[in-house]
This record gives structure tokens, sequence and C-alpha cells, in this order.
């Protein structure tokens, strides 16, 4: 009997443990592959103990086949990657937003690597994710993304068919509203990109004899790094709302 019981905890666990480790395989800052595999392997596990007794209730019982046990284990692992890659679109607005102020502001080829997308990226990109991943632990947010793990059992109960076109509906339309967030982010620059280029196109006419381009590429750059400071509070607030309320949107059933 004991034996029983104890095979019984350890499937339950494994399965609370499949979802964790696929959440863990995209979620921001726990998928970042300058932190150990076995510092995300124990952080998982102590995760899954956890949440476990509190999601017992909805694990099914142990399959009789082993082919049965790899069908929920592969559920598993796909929601959990599907919860983490939500996570990763709602932040994918910042990404948008350093990408389009780089645009605009003359700072586009300056390419560094970023180390949150692990990836090349434009400079003013490379530091809003560096400070959004800096946000999201100072303020507690990545709890926040544990519970929405934790949340997603009741959501998509283990054993049940996968919802796929509920899955994608819900994707495209985080991606679509990120899209619009990071649009309105950068909004304060593409208008100064705008301005700042009609006025260089007048002063071109006005003054022929002066060279408009060696000018307007430094000054391009100061006026919108001043720019970036004056809204940089506003568009971080903005943008963890935004990732705030997704999460909380995700736990409350989309």
């Amino acid at each position: 009997m004991l034996e029983q019981l104890l095979a019984l905890d350890v499937y339950h666990l494994g399965l609370v443990f499949a979802r964790m480790s696929g959440a863990f395989v995209a979620l921001p800052g726990f998928a970042a592959t300058h932190v150990p595999v076995r510092i995300r392997v124990f952080i998982a596990l102590g995760v899954s103990m956890a949440i476990l007794p509190l999601v017992v209730d909805v694990l099914p019982p142990m399959p009789a086949t082993a082919g049965g046990i790899v069908r929920l284990i592969a559920f598993e692992i796909t929601i959990g990657a599907f919860l983490g890659l939500v996570a990763q679109t709602l932040l994918s607005a910042l990404h948008f937003a350093g990408a389009t102020v780089g645009l605009t502001s003359g700072l586009a080829n300056a390419m560094v690597f970023d180390p949150i997308t692990e990836s090349q990226g434009a400079l003013v990109t490379g530091f809003l994710n560096m400070l959004a991943m800096t946000l999201i632990f100072v303020t507690g947010t990545h709890i926040l993304m544990l519970q929405a793990v934790g949340e997603s059992f009741t959501l998509f109960p283990p054993g049940a068919p996968l919802p796929v076109g509920d899955m994608s509906d819900y994707m495209a339309r985080v991606l679509g509203q990120s899209f619009m967030i990071g649009l309105r982010l950068a909004s304060p620059f593409i208008v100064f990109s705008l301005v700042f280029q009609t006025a260089m196109g007048v002063t071109a006419r006005l003054m022929p004899q002066m060279n408009v381009f060696f000018v307007a590429l430094p000054a391009q750059i100061l006026l919108a790094l001043a720019l970036l400071m004056l809204v940089l509070p506003s568009v971080m607030l903005w943008a963890m709302n935004h990732f705030e309320n997704g999460l909380r949107n995700f736990i409350a059933g989309g």
C-alpha cells in the first residue's frame, strides 16, 4: 500500500513538474540560458512541490499504460510552453517599442548583444529589455508568472483534450494587443522623428549651403536620448501594466 501511494505521489509530482519545466523553457527571466540548468531544474522542482497540494484534486489517475503517461507528460509540457510563450509575447511590446525608438533616433545601426533575447539587437531595445527584466523581479511580478502556471491547472485540466483552437485565438489576440501597446509606447518618438525630419527638410531649403546631414544626425540622437529620459518612467509603467494585466487576464480565463 505504501509503495502504491509513493508511486502515485511521484506520478502527480511528475505531471506538475512537466508543466513547470515547459513553462521554464520560455518564461522571461527563467528561460535565460546564462542561468545554469541545475538552478532552473531546482527552482522548477521546488515550485512544483509547493503547488502540488493545491492542484492534486484536478490531476487525473495514473494511466495503466506507459503510452498514456507519455501522452499526459507531453500535454503538460505543451501547456507550460504555451504559458511561457504568452509571457514572452506580452513582453514583446517593449521589444517592438525599443526597435522603433532606435529606428527613429538614428541608433538603429548601434547593435549590441541583448542578454535577455540572447541575440544582437538595437541598443535601446537591449536597454529596455534589461530594465523590464529588472523590474519584473524587483516588483515581484515573477511570482505572478508562477501563479499563472499554478492556475493553468484549472484552465487546462491534465488529461483533457488540448484546446488548440482556443490557444491559437488567444495567442493571436495577445500578439495584436502587444503590437498596439508597443506602437503606443513608441508614439512620442514617431512624432519626434516626423517633426525633426520636417524641420531638417525646411532648414535644407532655407540654407542650401549647410550640410544638414552632418548636423542632423548628432542632433537627432541627442534630442531622442533627452526625450527617452523624459518618457522612460511612463513607458516602463505602461509596459509593466500591460505585462501584469495580460497575466491576470490569463489567470482569469482570458
